[in-house]
């Protein structure tokens, strides 16, 4: 049965992923200044003058026409077509993306309660499995999220405040003592709160913990460690976790609709069972 998947440009992948299933990226859209963009790697430099500069900066959902030209032409030419949508308590795309699905018999939209790396972790599953031939169904994703863990640090969340991510309370606290709150992505799919630290140490050691926590009794080379950095000094962080699990990270963009919502003051890692 041949089969695609279609992701939303913050679902990264890297330049040299090889894959046998064919993948399409739908834009979201990007407005700097009132001026509408579509999401790519070629506005990236765009995007970070404009963040350096403090311009306005808003991010929307993919065109609904582009999405419905893409399912009409991709349901007519394969068999089955899987959709792979950002956390629906995160974003309106999984909305979009099912409402226009429902025209099509066989395209299957898919909540991943995630965004970012852990969706780019999420789709690497799906992929391998495609391509042994299983057809994914919603326990699939359940399982191949609940394989991992995504700790996000942020050193500055005035952007992330004013995209209505956090309470107004925590924001205040972080201005006031310079606190960098770790987050990680509920089950659910929704932000939430698991550390809070003033000194960088603290936000390793926060970090650290939760992904022994994570690992448990089991042998960390099982795994894997994917990685998005707002800003290169913050690779520091992310090889001295790697390190201590014998890991070699790999680094994916946060893409231009991820630094819309936090900037560029922020780091991300994923721990996601390595399934070959």
């Amino acid at each position: 049965m041949k089969s695609a998947v279609v992701i939303d440009s913050t679902t990264k992948l890297s330049k040299d992923y090889v894959s046998a299933v064919d993948i399409y990226t739908v834009p979201v859209r990007v407005y700097v200044d009132g001026k509408e963009y579509r999401d790519d790697d070629a506005l990236l430099d765009l995007i970070m003058k404009t963040l350096e500069e403090g311009k306005n900066l808003e991010t929307s959902l993919p065109s609904p026409n582009e999405v419905e030209s893409l399912f009409d032409e991709l349901s007519r030419k394969y068999e089955k077509v899987y959709v792979l949508s950002v956390s629906s308590l995160l974003s309106g795309t999984y909305s979009l993306f099912s409402t226009i699905a429902n025209n099509y018999e066989n395209v299957v939209v898919f909540d991943s309660k995630s965004i970012s790396i852990q969706n780019t972790y999420i789709l690497t599953r799906m992929i391998s499995d495609i391509e042994s031939g299983k057809n994914i169904e919603e326990n699939d994703i359940i399982s191949y999220r609940d394989d991992s863990i995504f700790l996000i640090s942020i050193f500055n969340i005035e952007r992330l405040e004013r995209s209505g991510r956090v309470g107004k309370v925590l924001s205040t606290i972080s201005k006031m003592m310079h606190i960098k709150p770790i987050l990680t992505i509920a089950r659910t799919g929704e932000l939430e709160l698991i550390g809070k630290a003033i000194a960088n140490k603290k936000v390793l050691e926060i970090m650290n913990q939760n992904v022994n926590d994570f690992l448990g009794q089991e042998d960390s080379t099982k795994f894997r460690m994917f990685a998005a950095v707002g800003k290169d000094e913050y690779k520091e962080y992310v090889y001295d976790i790697a390190q201590k699990n014998g890991w070699k990270p790999s680094f994916f963009g946060l893409g231009t609709a991820i630094l819309a919502q936090v900037g560029t003051e922020v780091f991300g890692v994923l721990i996601g069972r390595n399934t070959k």
